[in-house]
């Protein structure tokens, strides 16, 4: 992955903006959901422990178990996050990527959603497919080399950090079954996915760079906001200004940066998917159980 990726990458997202847009308009609902959360959090034991000695040691926990509940709501909406609102911009970027048109405006949300659910039929089912390939992905990287060296870890690390390594890869294979209407489209994707492997894995490992550095960026700068309200305060956040500052910067990478990264890495697989051997699937069949229950037909 290089800087003329991530452009391409960026200008595909600018043909596909409908999509887009309502991308940044839910993450930032989303966004304002968690910061709502603490807040609500820490108001309501705080408000309940007024008369206690330390009410402030209560609304931090309130606060924590704001956030909590709120990550375990967002954990719960993941299935239905992706068949509406995921599914259609990989299928959007990848059909940009093959030249062919969209729809614009509004059309272009019905038409992506029509395309989406000729496929799938419920969030359950799509999402359900997302992570049997994920789990295949990751089963296919952990024997494939340099993922092979993860085996001196233990298994469960070891399987982190390919999940965490690989997961962009997921999804620029759910947009080439997406792109060519077809479940068994993983085949080309995933034949690709180990013909190409150390030209896939590089790019994964540029994308994972940029992604954490602009991460970095994103934090430090949102910090600055952030302390100025904390001076406006009254009390000192203290740690939940940090909290905050990321937070914020989740809304960044789920809204801009994780769909310029999947967006380029689907630029990548494309093209090596034209020209995978599909047979190579068979050497891998007994070895990783997972790619036997992914659709045949």
């Amino acid at each position: 992955m290089n800087r003329l990726q991530l452009l391409t990458a960026t200008r595909i997202l600018e043909h596909t903006m409908p999509v887009t847009s309502r991308r940044l308009l839910i993450y930032g609902a989303i966004t304002i959901g968690l910061l709502f959360a603490v807040l609500a959090g820490a108001g309501t034991f705080f408000g309940l422990a007024s008369l206690s000695d330390d009410p402030g040691l209560w609304g931090r926990i309130g606060a924590v178990l704001g956030l909590m509940a709120a990550m375990y709501g967002l954990h719960v909406a993941k299935p239905h996050l992706f068949y509406h609102l995921e599914a259609l911009q990989w299928a959007a970027v990848a059909m940009r990527i093959e030249g062919e048109s969209l729809p614009a405006g509004r059309e272009q949300l019905d038409f992506l959603r029509n395309r989406v659910q000729a496929l799938f039929t419920n969030a359950k089912e799509a999402f359900s497919l997302r992570c049997r390939l994920q789990e295949a992905i990751t089963e296919l990287a952990l024997q494939l080399p340099p993922g092979d060296r993860f085996g001196a870890l233990p298994r469960s690390l070891a399987r982190g950090l390919v999940r965490v390594l690989t997961g962009f890869v997921t999804d620029a294979v759910m947009a080439v079954i997406l792109q060519r209407r077809d479940r068994t489209a993983w085949r080309p994707a995933l034949a690709a996915f180990c013909q190409d492997y150390p030209t896939v894995f590089r790019h994964v490992l540029l994308a994972k760079a940029f992604l954490y550095a602009m991460l970095i960026a994103s934090f430090w700068v949102l910090l600055k906001p952030v302390g100025w309200v904390d001076d406006a305060l009254p009390t000192d956040l203290g740690v939940w200004k940090y909290v905050f500052a990321a937070i914020l910067t989740y809304w960044i990478k789920a809204a801009f940066l994780d769909p310029i990264i999947t967006a380029a890495l689907t630029l990548t697989l494309i093209p090596l998917a034209r020209e995978a051997d599909e047979g190579v699937l068979a050497e891998w069949l007994p070895r990783i159980p997972t790619l036997s229950r992914l659709p045949a037909s």
